[in-house]
């Protein structure tokens, strides 16, 4: 049970950590959304961890795979974190 509360609340971290990533490469989030060519308004739902304003889970695992790679992150280790959390939260 400790454990799964742990990785609960890593996984909640996954806007906090894309946004962590952006302000540390000294990047506003308009340069992100000019770069990915991803809408502004879903660059903010997915750092805020508003999922629910996306499209779809193909559109939320593109735009986090998107968002990752353009601040330096590792992407399959934010993904693994967001299919988890998805799965627990059961996002199709």
């Amino acid at each position: 049970m400790f454990q799964k509360k742990l990785l609960l609340g890593e996984m909640e971290l996954i806007g906090a950590r894309l946004n962590q990533a952006r302000l540390t490469a000294n990047l506003a989030l308009q340069d992100i959304a000019d770069h990915t060519k991803i809408s502004l308004r879903f660059l903010s739902a997915i750092e805020n961890d508003d999922f629910s304003a996306l499209p779809g889970r193909v559109y939320i695992l593109g735009y986090t795979r998107a968002f990752a790679r353009a601040v330096g992150l590792d992407e399959e280790s934010v993904l693994a974190a967001l299919r988890e959390k998805m799965q627990l939260a059961g996002i199709d």
